[in-house]
């Protein structure tokens, strides 16, 4: 009974110092979980950006593609328009008696032909701007996601940081409770 007595004295410290070597090795396995999933959740961002941003430029090679269009039909219609205006003006001049190819009449045709370029020129000028406004929400959005990424790194490494001074802190007890175990044993 007498050899017992100290192992019973002994036996609760002995528990303490195996449930802190459990806690250290449970905080270590949950480190290592918490940093796979944090790599997951990196991972599983930038692929969602990607695959956003692939979207975006498809969207935006379409809408490029119907104001190229819409810009080709204006323009015939445009030219169509010129051709029946000019077509018009030289039977006015040749139903009054006066020659298409003549001073006036040249200087009016030639009218025609300048409000129809000034109307061509403006209308490019806003497909151009359409054009920009395109490129300019697909920079925009890409500028967005570095930014989210960024963000989401550093939450990561502030979160990492976080844990790991939790590990020290509880490296530095077990290794205080061990000195204590030790005293105890002595």
């Amino acid at each position: 009974m007498g050899a017992i007595t100290p192992v019973l004295q002994v036996l609760p410290t002995v528990l303490q110092g195996a449930s802190l070597v459990s806690k250290i090795v449970s905080n270590e396995r949950s480190a290592k979980d918490q940093s796979e999933g944090q790599d997951l959740a990196l991972r599983q961002l930038q692929e969602r950006q990607a695959e956003q941003q692939k979207q975006l430029q498809e969207d935006a090679a379409l809408e490029r593609q119907q104001i190229s269009l819409s810009a080709e039909a204006e323009e015939r219609k445009r030219r169509d328009a010129l051709r029946r205006a000019v077509a018009r003006q030289r039977a006015s001049f040749g139903a009054s008696g006066i020659s298409s190819s003549g001073g006036s009449a040249e200087a009016v045709l030639l009218g025609l032909f300048d409000e129809t370029e000034a109307e061509r020129a403006e209308r490019e000028k806003l497909d151009a701007l359409r054009f920009g406004a395109l490129d300019q929400g697909l920079d925009q959005q890409k500028r967005l996601d570095v930014i989210q990424r960024t963000q989401f790194q550093e939450s990561q490494k502030i979160g990492r940081l976080t844990a790991s001074a939790d590990r020290a802190t509880d490296r530095i007890n077990a290794g205080l409770s061990a000195v204590n175990f030790a005293g105890n044993l002595f």
